[in-house]
């Protein structure tokens, strides 16, 4: 039988153990210092870590040192919360070190260097050069938008938008978030996924859904209101304009002066009652005519007839110019005048009191003087019999 060579058996049982997912299949033969991102690109003024491992054969302490560094640049190694100049090696796992980069605001545009070394007595050295990049205009951008930037509607609407938050930079970037809008409206700004957080967290590369909630006063006249969001972290930023178009309400009133809603007038005679129009809504009122309702051939005439416009919360003065008429016997009448647009409508009862003219008076004392002046005429001719 032919013997079979040791090195063919130590192959075998290293493919066994390999098999087998053994640690001794993967156990280092030398010092490598190394990391999975050995070139960024960075603005100027920022901060970037680099994750290191440092792999040596079995457990052995290894040195770490950075040889070269920019000038005016700040680079140390941190570990388990300290700053290190050396770690252990560990066949279960590398140790964790972190070497953290402040560029300078200041810095070239242009590629820069950072070399660390890796010294052990027995598994030797090695050397980790890093290439960072400073560009002075940020990669990527922040941009805030809205699918539905205007809305309508009455001022006792609540109105909400959706907006999107996208960080294209290269960096997770923590965003305070604010909005405001025209004095007296409440105007609230969250992330979608917690209403009550006044930031939001957005990595590199990604975006979070925002809302915003308005809610204008309710006595908001209508017209178009710019609301402005914004969202800023470090030296980016982003803004959005939103309008909320308030299409108003429209309501009037129809009164006197004083409020009071009676008039005395004479038969035949025109008299003259002063009206108030009011606009009780948030929209102008426009193209307000005024109509009445009399009795049988009495007459009603508006100066003016029509009032082209009326602001919110103001009022017009009209006069209504009222003729009984010239058979009309003393008592009470009911004249309806009211005041409409093609929205809304008002109406008063006017109790109207009807005098007799004092031409009718005097008439009325001749027939009685004449009465009693036959009565004493009969007397005097046939009381003598």
């Amino acid at each position: 039988m032919r013997a079979i060579r040791p090195s063919v058996v130590a192959i075998v049982l290293a493919m066994s153990m390999a098999a087998l997912g053994h640690p001794a299949a993967f156990a280092a033969t030398e010092l490598n210092v190394t990391t999975p991102y050995p070139a960024v690109v960075v603005a100027a003024g920022e901060h970037v870590t680099f994750p290191i491992e440092v792999v040596a054969p079995g457990r052995q302490r290894v040195d770490l040192s950075l040889t070269e560094v920019p000038r005016g640049w700040d680079a140390v190694l941190r570990g388990g919360g300290f700053l290190v100049d050396g770690v252990y090696t560990d066949p279960e796992g590398p140790p964790e070190v972190d070497l953290e980069v402040t560029v300078p605001g200041n810095a070239e545009a242009g590629r820069h260097s950072i070399v660390l070394t890796g010294e052990s007595e027995s598994a030797g050295s090695d050397v980790l050069t890093l290439v960072v990049r400073v560009t002075r205009v940020e990669t990527g951008q922040v941009t805030l938008t809205a699918e539905f930037p205007r809305l309508q509607g009455p001022a006792a609407s609540t109105f909400e938008f959706d907006l999107d938050l996208e960080n294209d930079t290269p960096r997770e970037t923590v965003f305070d978030l604010e909005a405001a809008g025209p004095p007296g409206w409440q105007v609230s700004v969250v992330p979608a996924s917690e209403q009550l957080a006044s930031s939001v967290k957005v990595p590199g590369g990604q975006s979070e859904s925002l809302t915003v909630e308005v809610d204008p006063p309710d006595q908001a006249v209508a017209g178009a209101y710019p609301i402005l969001v914004r969202a800023s972290g470090g030296d980016v930023s982003a803004s959005a304009e939103l309008v909320v178009q308030i299409t108003g309400s429209s309501d009037l009133t129809l009164t006197t002066p004083d409020e009071r809603l009676n008039a005395d007038v004479s038969a035949g005679d025109p008299t003259d009652v002063e009206l108030v129009v009011l606009n009780d809504g948030t929209a102008p009122l426009r193209e307000v005519t005024l109509e009445a309702t009399t009795p049988s051939e009495w007459e009603v005439e508006f100066r003016p007839e029509t009032i082209a416009e009326i602001p919110p919360g103001e009022a017009a003065r009209v006069t209504a110019r009222i003729t009984a008429a010239e058979e009309a016997v003393a008592g009470d009448y009911i004249v309806t005048l009211r005041a409409e647009t093609l929205e809304t409508d008002d109406e008063i009862d006017l109790r109207t009191t009807v005098r007799t003219s004092g031409a009718w008076g005097l008439v009325g004392v001749g027939l009685i003087a004449a009465a009693l002046g036959g009565l004493a005429a009969l007397f005097r001719r046939y009381g003598r019999r």
